[in-house]
């Protein structure tokens, strides 16, 4: 039996996706979520007027999230504060520092303030 003839197009399997690595925001992130908070979220995007990518990244970074302490969060805080002592130790000042470094510290710095600021609440013993 001779082979049917298929066009070239139609013999891959399936779509084939352009992978562009100089895009500018070459990364995918994806989570799950419930109905309500999908419609939630998309509610919020639309009031907002920005686009849902535009709008996921400004609330993603700067949006305040409340952190609750547990040995898993201070594992990686003691993990982060290692390296960025390591980094800052290294680094040579005249040169220019790595702002993703800087907004860590900062993140971090933040998180005691606030760690700090619940202990003297007098609601903070009432959690």
């Amino acid at each position: 039996m001779s082979k049917i003839f298929k066009r070239e197009s139609l013999q891959s399997k399936g779509r084939k996706l352009k992978v562009d690595k100089n895009r500018k925001r070459n990364i995918i992130v994806n989570f799950r979520m419930s109905p309500e908070e999908k419609s939630l979220l998309e509610e919020k995007i639309a009031l907002s007027g920005l686009n849902k990518q535009d709008y996921m990244i400004q609330m993603s970074l700067n949006h305040s999230v409340e952190v609750f302490g547990n040995i898993r969060v201070f594992d990686e805080l003691k993990t982060k504060l290692n390296m960025l002592e390591d980094y800052f130790k290294n680094v040579n000042l005249d040169c220019d520092i790595d702002e993703n470094k800087l907004e860590l510290l900062a993140y971090i710095l933040e998180m005691f303030e606030t760690v700090n600021r619940n202990k003297n609440d007098s609601t903070y013993g009432n959690r």
